[in-house]
């Protein structure tokens, strides 16, 4: 019976154990993104084995993510009478605001609290 091949141990000999850090580092990122959007996220691992003769093999690995993104809202924009897009609509009429210097506290009157209100009957 062959003894099974550690494919971990093999990962950890890739690249003096680099390609094992970048799956980690992968992994912890794709985590976070499945999290924080709610998506899938996919982290796979190619083995290109190629034979070196006597007894040695080639490994190289190919690794890559595909990470969800956020959604991202739409713009709204307007044309202009020249065909050039502005971000406010310009068959809005436009207010003229001006701003109002402050005047300091202003006493406001109020109701006492212990005055009812008084019911008049209707004739």
């Amino acid at each position: 019976m062959t003894k099974q091949t550690s494919f971990c141990q093999t990962l950890s000999n890739l690249q003096h154990g680099y390609s094992l850090q970048e799956l980690d580092q992968l992994l912890t990122e794709a985590l976070q993104a499945s999290q924080d959007t709610g998506k899938v996220s996919k982290v796979s691992v190619t083995l290109t084995i190629k034979p070196n003769g006597a007894g040695t093999y080639k490994i190289t690995d190919d690794i890559k993510s595909t990470l969800p993104k956020f959604e991202k809202e739409a713009t709204l924009l307007f044309t202009d009478g020249e065909q050039q897009l502005v971000r406010e609509d310009p068959r809005q009429q436009k207010l003229k605001l001006e701003q109002v210097q402050s005047s300091g506290p202003i006493d406001l009157k109020g109701i006492p609290a212990d005055s009812k209100p008084q019911i008049k009957p209707l004739n």
